[in-house]
């Protein structure tokens, strides 16, 4: 009875928490910009970023007041954390003399905030909430891992209203295997800082303009391969070792 109770909470704060961000940012917010965007004729990337940070504080504030889901913040300060944080650093580095490098800046924080508050501090957190209620699993980490990136993927599916529906079934597919490795990175760190930084070098490499080809192919590839070892490494080290996420959210129900 009371892991019912606890399902059908998890199912109450999830839908609740999806419908009013998308009546909230994608039917008010969206309106309110398009508006001003006519009005001031302001550029199409001020608006877009305007309407995605906007969406950052929307999410807060949801979180705030109806799901309430703890997000973590603080590192852990492992030394293969400093590693992390060393290659992010080496990566972007390169890429600072781009022509166009606050657009890409831009565009690496409307990527990197909004999306990972919303995806990995809120839903993420409230399905391992309930998933290792009775004790660590790696198989219950694994579930909520996927089932987050399941729902974020199938949100993109709002984007049918200005997009064609082959642009967003690839959109979605790249954000669920894409977020494979965010994901990691939280229930690794238990800091959302680090799937943070890991988006916006993603959005932030893809989007510069002005350095080598050459240069950004590399780095692009070098950072897609650190993904995908990230998440088989991470996937077969949690069989015997508990994380960090997993041992914060599991102190907090004690």
């Amino acid at each position: 009875m009371k892991k019912q109770t606890d399902f059908k909470k998890l199912m109450t704060l999830t839908i609740s928490f999806l419908l009013l961000d998308l009546i909230v940012q994608h039917v008010l917010v969206y309106q309110a910009v398009n508006w001003t965007f006519y009005q001031f004729h302001m550029e199409q990337f001020t608006a877009q970023f305007i309407s995605k940070m906007t969406e950052l504080f929307v999410v807060l504030g949801i979180n705030a007041f109806v799901t309430k889901q703890k997000i973590f913040i603080k590192p852990a300060f492992s030394w293969w954390e400093g590693v992390y944080w060393i290659f992010v650093v080496a990566v972007a580095v390169p890429f600072l003399s781009a022509n166009n490098i606050w657009e890409s800046l831009g565009t690496g924080l409307m990527g990197g905030f909004p999306e990972e508050f919303f995806a990995r501090g809120v839903l993420m957190g409230l399905f391992l909430t309930y998933l290792l209620k009775q004790g660590y699993s790696r198989g219950n980490l694994i579930k909520g891992i996927l089932y987050l990136d399941l729902v974020f993927a199938l949100m993109h599916f709002t984007n049918l209203t200005h997009m064609p529906l082959n642009y967003v079934i690839a959109q979605s597919a790249v954000a669920f295997v894409g977020g494979l490795a965010f994901s990691a990175l939280y229930a690794q760190t238990g800091s959302i800082w680090a799937p943070v930084a890991a988006h916006f070098l993603d959005d932030f490499i893809l989007t510069t303009t002005g350095t080598e080809g050459v240069l950004q192919g590399y780095a692009q590839s070098a950072f897609s391969c650190f993904k995908i070892i990230l998440v088989i490494v991470l996937f077969f080290y949690w069989k015997k070792h508990e994380p960090v996420l997993s041992r914060r959210i599991r102190a907090m129900q004690k």
